[in-house]
């Protein structure tokens, strides 16, 4: 019988904290971060995205 486990990866920001997805208010993925790069990373984003439910964007975002 084959186990499964998840597989823990490691951020290159080398915190050796566990990394994980940044995703915007829509669930679109942004990064990979960790505790200790979070707020450098979301910094280069326009806060905006993680908080607003619709916000404006050059192309049309699709149901499908």
């Amino acid at each position: 019988m084959r186990f499964s486990f998840p597989i823990l990866r490691l951020r290159p920001c080398r915190s050796g904290h566990i990394r994980r997805d940044l995703c915007d208010a829509h669930g679109i993925f942004c990064t990979f971060i960790c505790d200790a790069c979070e707020a450098r990373k979301r910094a280069a984003y326009d806060p905006k995205i993680f908080t607003a439910a619709t916000y404006p964007a050059d192309e049309a975002i699709d149901d499908d």
